[in-house]
């Protein structure tokens, strides 16, 4: 199966194409701090990505102006259609559930129950946890957002992860065939929380634990609050015209949830939010999501957009649709999902791949593709070949080994260039068998001889 190597949210290609193609709407000033932020990693990183390709887009299906310099405070787009029947003014924002996930770390105390069980070098383990959280469950109309009964990421250690735990591992090495259980709970901070372990065959971590990022509160969620904010900046650009806020997908649970009796939807945060703030005209949120389920198919995946009005307009609805259609059509495709990518631009500690790279790899008959990257880091001392050889072993042993047993020899090398992705492709063509290399054999009537 092929596999182009993920960093970011869009591939670097990409968004080096976009600055240059961004160069016609803002200024060198601006063009130049996109760069400083693109080579630092930070929560907004994927904001950033949104925004350089949200107005490389909308070039291309109209007239864009990136922060105007006649308005009083800065706006992302102004956008004019090319038959002039549309005009707007629009701020970009990108959503996720990070302070909710601060609040609730569950993805910290898993890494570090991970970790730990990697450490005491268990063989088989069956490992499940469970965390409570406050009673009664917080749901629409309640006013109270669902919180679980998990400690802030800094007390872990000192209130889970604690003597309590050692003895309980301790517990798990000495008796691997006996299920062993660890209950955790407190009063001041609030926890609750159970870990369990049972012998069995493979390795398993399992958790259940409440949807904490449920959109509860209906003014008050990543949502509401990032309008809120583009609103306010919005009236103090003193712009005239059409006003609207983009909001972008960067990990946001309320962009995906389905309706559901417990949490407002999507309409319904929006309704309220032009309730509230009766300058904004329209509200445009754009989701991404995997288009497929196959394993064996390259990763692809698919905006979901739509489009909110103040008043359901027809011409309004029409223009705007249409313009949002468009600008879609010419976004490229992201590389992986926005909470993804920030986890691995954290996880790499640099925007920029830097540690030993394995890319795709493919047979056809008698050609072999190969990671452009992989080969490179392995030319360079980056990748061990012991480590190359095992990424590309098949059934039958280290696929160029079955070759060079066959007596094959490479005829050819080529380069597909993949101008979207952040690899390319390395195409090495292999003779059926060449006699530098293989047995000799009888000449066939038909071979030339002179």
């Amino acid at each position: 199966m092929l596999s182009i190597g993920l960093m970011a949210f869009f591939s670097r290609r990409i968004i080096a194409r976009c600055l240059s193609e961004n160069r016609t709407v803002a200024s060198a000033e601006k063009i130049r701090d996109w760069v400083r932020r693109l080579n630092t990693i930070s929560d907004d990183y994927v904001a950033v990505e949104w925004e350089l390709v949200l107005l490389s887009a909308f070039s291309k299906c109209g007239n864009v102006q990136y922060e105007p310099a006649t308005l009083r405070a800065p706006i992302d787009l102004h956008y004019e259609a090319y038959d002039g029947r549309l005009r707007f003014a629009a701020d970009i924002v990108a959503i996720s559930d990070r302070e909710m996930n601060r609040r609730n770390p569950v993805d910290r105390f898993q890494e570090e129950l991970c970790k730990r069980i990697t450490k005491a070098k268990i063989g088989n383990h069956r490992f499940c946890f469970a965390i409570d959280e406050e009673r009664p469950t917080a749901m629409r109309g309640s006013g109270a957002k669902r919180q679980l009964l998990l400690p802030l990421g800094g007390q872990l250690a000192t209130q889970v992860f604690n003597s309590d735990f050692d003895r309980f591992m301790e517990r798990v090495r000495a008796e691997p065939h006996v299920p062993q259980s660890l209950v955790v709970r407190n009063g001041s901070p609030p926890i609750s929380v159970s870990i369990q372990y049972s012998p069995g065959p493979g390795s398993l971590i399992c958790g259940r634990y409440g949807s904490y990022a449920a959109t509860t509160v209906r003014d008050n969620n990543p949502l509401f609050n990032a309008l809120k904010r583009k609103a306010d900046q919005l009236r103090r650009s003193g712009y005239q015209g059409l006003r609207g806020i983009i909001v972008c997908d960067d990990g946001a649970q309320i962009l995906h949830e389905s309706s559901h009796l417990g949490t407002y939807t999507i309409r319904e945060v929006v309704r309220d939010f032009f309730r509230q703030n009766t300058s904004i005209a329209f509200v445009i949120t754009i989701a991404v999501r995997w288009k497929n389920n196959n394993p064996t198919e390259r990763r692809r995946f698919e905006y979901k957009p739509q489009l909110f009005t103040r008043d359901a307009a027809a011409e309004l609805e029409r223009d705007l649709g249409g313009a949002l259609r468009d600008a879609i059509a010419c976004l490229p495709q992201p590389s992986q999902t926005p909470e993804n990518a920030t986890h691995t631009l954290r996880w790499n500690r640099s925007t920029k791949i830097t540690r030993p790279y394995y890319g795709g790899w493919e047979v056809k008959g008698d050609r072999i593709k190969i990671s452009a990257r992989e080969l490179l880091d392995l030319l360079a001392g980056k990748l061990d070949q012991k480590r190359f050889a095992q990424h590309h072993a098949t059934g039958r042993g280290n696929i160029f080994n079955v070759f060079r047993d066959q007596g094959k020899m490479i005829r050819k090398i080529s380069l597909e260039r993949q101008d979207d992705e952040d690899d390319d492709w390395i195409v090495l063509e292999f003779t059926s068998d060449d006699p530098a290399a293989a047995e000799f054999k009888m000449p066939s009537a038909e071979e030339p001889h002179d």
